[in-house]
């Protein structure tokens, strides 16, 4: 039992990681947006902290718990979330996750395309409440594709609706922790400490 959705997605995580994708669909959530009622309540609730979930939620379960949440208020840059890419097998890029819950355009893509260079981010995805304009699908096809070295391509600038999350699209790139999670299943003893 918790309160905020990080904590929830993360006891989720750990409850499919265990025991599989039946064990989720059991789980009786509470206060979790399931409808666009629900997404907007969340949205326009007057407490900071708690308009803070909206966007938790909606990064945790586009990423499918595999990105990580920016804590920073205020000025955080137009990063809002952080998943990780491989560009090849020894290096690793951010991608960068902004979160909008009013209505946005083609400026605001045009920050975020600006944010994928700056951060020398693989990609960036816009996570929206309202449905993308046509100029604003026209900025993402601009920004061209990221062709990481054995993995597919796929477009650097993103858009993705609170509606497509709420109807089960997840993040498809090709993220670090799956990566990592194959590499684990082939240590050696030699391997079981860590130095920082």
């Amino acid at each position: 039992m918790d309160i905020t959705y990080q904590s929830v997605a993360l006891i989720l995580k750990r409850l499919k990681d265990s025991e599989g994708q039946a064990a989720i669909e059991v789980v009786e959530l509470h206060g979790v947006p399931k409808d666009m009622e629900s997404v907007d309540a969340l949205i326009h609730k007057k407490d900071d902290r708690v308009r803070k979930e909206f966007e938790k939620w909606a990064i945790l379960t586009y990423s499918d718990n595999r990105a990580v949440i920016n804590e920073k208020k205020g000025a955080d840059k137009g990063i809002d979330g952080i998943a990780y890419t491989r560009k090849s097998k020894d290096e690793v890029l951010p991608v960068v996750i902004s979160v909008k819950s009013g209505k946005i355009g083609r400026k605001e893509m045009g920050e975020l395309r600006g944010t994928i260079e700056r951060e020398t981010a693989a990609a960036g995805i816009m996570i929206t409440r309202h449905a993308p304009t046509q100029p604003m699908i026209q900025e993402a096809k601009a920004a061209g594709v990221f062709k990481p070295e054995n993995f597919s391509a796929f477009d650097r600038l993103q858009i993705v609706t609170v509606q497509e999350i709420l109807d089960g699209a997840k993040m498809n790139l090709p993220l670090m922790e799956e990566v990592t999670k194959r590499a684990q299943k082939v240590k050696t003893q030699s391997q079981n400490t860590l130095e920082f």
